[in-house]
């Protein structure tokens, strides 16, 4: 019986894909970005994205690839 609830629920589909982890990712990129718009200095800023649990690093945006054409 649990195992039949489980195959139903989705259990047995794996939890992250590559879409889902550039979903994460680009929320984090936001949310260092908003946090560093609102800080009133540097040392601010560094101490709300530690609490939470930001880098400052996440915030940058990938270089997008060159077109070749």
């Amino acid at each position: 019986m649990r195992e039949h609830l489980q195959e139903v629920a989705g259990f047995n589909v794996p939890v992250t894909s590559a879409e889902d982890t550039e979903l994460v990712a680009a929320q984090r990129r936001r949310a260092v970005r908003a946090v560093a718009s609102a800080a009133e200095n540097a040392e601010d800023c560094a101490l709300l994205l530690d609490a939470l649990g930001l880098k400052p690093a996440e915030g940058m945006a990938p270089v997008p690839a060159q077109r070749h054409g």
